[in-house]
């Protein structure tokens, strides 16, 4: 074995591990002594990928492709790294140019499904993504691949079938377990959801974007359960204006919905893995979700108190002021969810979990965001990109 074949392959083990930097300045190096060597300026591609370099990772795949012209694996690098820079159509572009020059490749239709979704072409994918299957029947992450691409186009049941057989092939797939958790989203079983994205954090501890998706899953929760607050809120402040009700039975009309969020919220706390309870507890205590909560609270509070001790006479003229006191506080609480979260926030980066990842397959989806179809309550958490699935860049 050469020199440079016995680097490459510490290179190679480095990025297998998440050594990205130091596999990165190993790489320098080789391509400094072996400018000539495709394969190691592709590793290093890999590397860029790894540390989030996207553009250092363009310009490494490139050389690469000067070198070698007939390799696929170069161009396929490059689509990933573009689609991280948001340059879907040149990401597309690679994407085909890799599957032209290897067309029997699985990869390289990964790569052409994934190009496809980022750039809003879901039916491109969807043939894609056929294709790898047929080449590549067995293969899990095809069927990962197959899903999103379902799950992309709204076809939840097929979406959950792809990821279903992507388990059954390899068990271990925590991005398999990641989407079946985002379907269940997507339908709406939020205790579900968590399960299974508890079952992706158990089968891959060093992903941290399983854990952001239970931080974001709970935010959500918790401005679903402050716009149902909210609405029942300001159907109950038109009780006095219709009702002629007195001051108390108002007020416990107050206690009684306050008790009655808190309660429901319990209930579903409480059908939730032992572990998720857990982080339902250490999100409720950090300054985002408090902050949201008490001026969602606060405002409705301000809004009850204004219907129900202004004189009869006035109540024509304070009932408009308390529904806009009572829907300014729930968009200024969502708004709170929204907002970027601190370092002190229960959340962990992305990074390595994103799409198109390079240490291969079990590579997660992106976190489950809150601009789903049918949902009325916005993203509590960071937007979703589910456009972007994972594919291997190996080689």
């Amino acid at each position: 074995m050469t020199e440079l074949t016995q680097e490459l392959a510490r290179a190679a083990t480095m990025l297998d591990l998440g050594r990205y930097d130091e596999a990165s300045s190993l790489l320098a190096r080789v391509v400094a002594a072996e400018p000539g060597s495709s394969r190691a300026w592709c590793l290093f591609a890999r590397a860029h990928l790894g540390a989030d370099r996207y553009q250092a990772a363009v310009e490494a795949a490139n050389r690469a492709a000067a070198i070698e012209p007939a390799e696929e694996w170069p161009h396929r690098l490059a689509s990933n790294a573009l689609m991280h820079l948001g340059n879907h159509a040149e990401a597309l572009r690679a994407a085909n140019e890799s599957r032209r020059l290897a067309p029997s490749y699985w990869q390289t239709h990964v790569c052409v499904a994934q190009a496809a979704l980022a750039a809003s072409q879901p039916s491109l994918a969807a043939a894609a993504a056929a294709e790898a299957r047929r080449l590549a029947p067995n293969e899990p992450d095809v069927h990962f691949l197959s899903g999103k691409v379902a799950l992309a186009r709204g076809d939840l049941e097929g979406a959950r079938t792809h990821q279903e057989r992507a388990l059954a092939l390899d068990p271990a797939h925590s991005g398999a377990m990641n989407e079946l958790g985002r379907i269940r989203l997507r339908r709406h079983d939020t205790a579900g959801a968590i399960r299974h994205f508890i079952s992706a954090a158990r089968a891959t501890p060093g992903e941290h974007i399983y854990s952001r998706n239970i931080d974001v899953v709970i935010l959500r929760t918790v401005s679903r359960m402050i716009y149902v607050f909210v609405l029942i809120a300001l159907i109950l402040l038109w009780v006095p204006a219709v009702a002629h009700v007195d001051r108390f039975p108002f007020a416990v009309g107050f206690g009684v919905l306050a008790l009655l969020t808190v309660l429901s919220f319990l209930v579903m706390v409480l059908r939730m893995p032992r572990e998720a309870r857990r982080l339902v507890g250490r999100t409720m205590r950090t300054r985002r979700v408090a902050t949201a909560l008490a001026v969602a609270v606060g405002g409705v509070a301000v809004a009850f108190a204004a219907v129900a001790f202004v004189p009869s006479a006035e109540l024509p003229q304070t009932l408009p002021i308390a529904v806009i006191v009572t829907i300014a506080a729930r968009v200024a609480a969502t708004a709170r969810l929204r907002s970027p979260m601190g370092k002190n926030q229960p959340t962990a980066p992305a990074g390595k979990g994103q799409p198109g990842s390079p240490a291969g397959r079990n590579r997660p989806g992106p976190p489950a965001g809150g601009n789903e179809p049918g949902s009325p309550f916005g993203s509590a958490g960071s937007p979703a990109d589910r456009n972007q699935p994972g594919s291997p860049t190996r080689r």
